[in-house]
């Protein structure tokens, strides 16, 4: 399938004063979330799923600009940089805001359809596996995205997709996809919900049991034993439901761009 050049004349738009906001915003929401659930923790002598989804999601922050390669996003230049720099498949503006994001965008939105998958399947335990994950995880993510993320990006020129693959609203700011990196985004989140529904009789998702964490944990050093294996296994389902296919994708199919560049 052909893509088509979004590029806006002159390049793309300086951001609008509401992308300064969304920065700011987001560092308050990230130490917001934090704290709450630092809280919960000291309470309860434990971190809850909601916690140890924070600290593997935040963890995967590296991968974003890998996966923006590969669906053509290039973040606004003005913004708060990353000394990252240029590197091979990565897209060139690397934004410090991008770590915030990843604490409260993918553990608020996972915690939130996990808890409606769970619901549903209480609520209709008759109706198909696969169609329960599709109505209460695959679609709402895929709108969460649209809505937190491009639609606000739209709102304030954060970034911008330079090629649409797909079906695509074109505007003068660009192309808001539709699909292509939505439909991998929430694959990567069914696979999360799932990987937190089918446990093991005493709770442990499959990452934890493969990593030998121990069922009843004692101490901080078993407890880091599955903090690392909670980092791992989001890193690693993340790379294989979102990262690698977008840029396996654009290196078989996809053609060249002057501002998201091949190497």
């Amino acid at each position: 399938m052909p893509a088509r050049t979004e590029l806006v004349a002159g390049g793309p738009l300086p951001p609008s004063n509401a992308a300064w906001l969304v920065e700011i915003g987001g560092w308050i929401a990230f130490a917001g979330v934090a704290a709450f659930l630092l809280y919960r923790w000291r309470k309860n002598g434990q971190p809850d799923t909601a916690a140890l989804l924070f600290i593997g999601c935040f963890t995967m922050w590296w991968q974003e600009f890998y996966a923006d390669w590969g669906a053509y996003l290039y973040y606004n230049p003005d913004l708060a940089l990353l000394p990252w720099g240029s590197s091979p498949y990565t897209t060139p503006n690397k934004p410090v805001y991008v770590l915030a994001g990843y604490g409260w965008f993918y553990a608020g939105g996972f915690a939130a359809v996990s808890a409606l998958f769970r619901w549903f399947r209480r609520r209709y335990s008759t109706v198909n596996y696969t169609v329960a994950l599709l109505i209460t995880v695959f679609i709402p993510f895929m709108l969460w995205n649209f809505v937190t993320a491009d639609g606000v990006s739209y709102v304030t020129n954060w970034f911008q997709y330079l090629e649409s693959i797909g079906p695509t609203i074109h505007t003068e700011k660009g192309g808001l996809q539709l699909i292509y990196q939505g439909i991998p985004l929430s694959l990567f989140a069914v696979a999360v919900v799932v990987s937190l529904d089918r446990r093991d009789v005493t709770g442990r998702p499959w990452f934890e049991r493969v990593l030998g964490v121990k069922p009843a944990i004692a101490g901080w050093g078993q407890r880091m034993h599955q903090i690392i294996a909670w980092i791992l296994g989001m890193n690693v389902l993340y790379a294989v439901f979102l990262t690698l296919p977008l840029v396996i994708a654009r290196i078989l199919f996809f053609p060249d761009n002057p501002w998201v560049p091949n190497p």
